[in-house]
């Protein structure tokens, strides 16, 4: 492999000038494999010999931050080249600014050197898009109240990249006998549309909004399974603040949650005392074109005014009286909303003939918490204290679901 990449560099830097190239660069006591000077921009290339394992990602993220520490380079990036990567694991490391090659076997092959060729101009065209996310952003720039409750904007979206990010390595290692994949950073002017409103509190605003930036940390991926057919942890904003959540947001991790929920509610019970200060929130999702929905705010219930029992009981109300629910909410839209196009409106009426009632155990940060006054580190080091708070519950849900 090493040979291969030094003597074809265009595979992995098509259409660009390389300066400068070597192998078997020590430095500091350390031996990096290939090194490339593109453009400006210094590549260090690690190879593995064998598939890309999950005890890899974390050597890969150290290895990086040393070769930084030790070459001193602002355009300094990495390339991990392996016979096989699997996408999530790629995901992961490419949110970290680590580019992913896969190099199933060497090859004087056209073919195969196109394969390549098209992985990278790919590739380079996400790390094009980082720089121009990172464009938007000063060094110190944090969330504040009235960008996070507003809708997603191209500068939020790009704070909500950098702040998961910066998060993604605590959080794996809090999470360490799962895979933690990135995942669901919204793009501006999403299509997604909140009603984050409940009358009987006063909560909200009784309008609906484009939504705000979110994220999520999927755990328990594998090769096989699907990634959304059990709860996640989601950070979410709306008009209302910002959530960090544990997300039975699709159907199949809704029916996970309750199925885990029934077979032991004392233990989910425990977990929810011993946790305290988390609200429940379920949202009736109606999809007004294809993966795009309103999330209208059905239930919103304080610490302490829910159980395992409380939920369950939620989806069996929910379920028994779904025409009833479902020609409500959409005479509200109609009654509320007047951004909706024809097309849109059709798709509304035709759709959602079934219950999909997210549910999510939510960690607030409101108008109220010191969190939107602190400095940006501050900020990320409270959210991810949050997230991984959540852990009893992910191997509640989650933990159980992958034995």
């Amino acid at each position: 492999m090493q040979d291969y990449l030094y003597h074809h560099p265009e595979v992995l830097f098509p259409g660009q000038t390389v300066q400068e190239k070597a192998r078997e660069y020590a430095i500091h006591g350390r031996r990096i494999d290939l090194l490339f000077a593109v453009d400006g921009v210094r590549y260090i290339v690690e190879i593995k010999a064998n598939a890309l394992q999950r005890e890899h990602i974390g050597q890969a993220v150290e290895y990086y931050g040393l070769m930084k520490g030790y070459l001193k380079e602002a355009n300094l990036r990495m390339i991990l080249v392996s016979p096989s990567v699997p996408e999530y694991r790629a995901k992961y490391l490419e949110e970290l600014g680590i580019r992913c090659v896969e190099l199933p076997e060497i090859s004087e092959n056209p073919a195969t050197e196109k394969e390549i060729a098209k992985a990278s101009r790919a590739s380079m065209h996400r790390e094009l898009e980082v720089v121009e996310r990172e464009a938007l952003l000063r060094p110190g720039d944090r969330l504040v109240w009235e960008e996070a409750t507003a809708p997603s904007t191209p500068r939020t979206v790009a704070l909500a990249r950098r702040f998961l990010r910066d998060s993604l390595e605590p959080v794996r290692k809090h999470f360490s006998e799962y895979e933690v994949v990135p995942y669901g950073v919204t793009r501006p002017n999403a299509p997604d549309i909140d009603f984050e409103y409940e009358e009987a509190s006063a909560y909200g605003r009784k309008e609906f909004t484009h939504g705000g930036v979110w994220w999520a940390y999927r755990l328990g991926q594998s090769q096989d399974a699907p990634p959304n057919d059990v709860p996640n942890i989601s950070i979410v904003s709306h008009a209302c603040g910002l959530d960090v959540t544990l997300n039975a947001e699709l159907q199949p991790s809704q029916l996970v949650l309750q199925r885990r929920i029934r077979s032991d509610p004392d233990q989910f019970n425990r977990i929810l005392r011993e946790h305290g200060g988390l609200w429940l929130k379920t949202y009736f999702k109606l999809e007004h074109q294809p993966r795009f929905y309103h999330w209208n705010l059905a239930d919103r219930l304080a610490p302490g005014e829910f159980d395992a029992a409380r939920i369950l009981e939620t989806y069996r109300t929910y379920a028994a009286r779904f025409d009833e629910y479902r020609t409500r909410w959409l005479e509200t839209v109609v009654q509320f909303n007047k951004q909706l196009s024809p097309k849109q409106f059709a798709h509304l009426n035709r759709a959602n003939r079934s219950l999909n009632l997210a549910t999510r155990l939510v960690h607030p940060f409101l108008a109220t918490d010191p969190f939107w006054g602190k400095p940006y580190e501050e900020q990320v080091k409270q959210a991810t204290e949050a997230v991984t708070r959540l852990k009893p519950f992910i191997d509640f849900f989650v933990g159980s679901s992958l034995k």
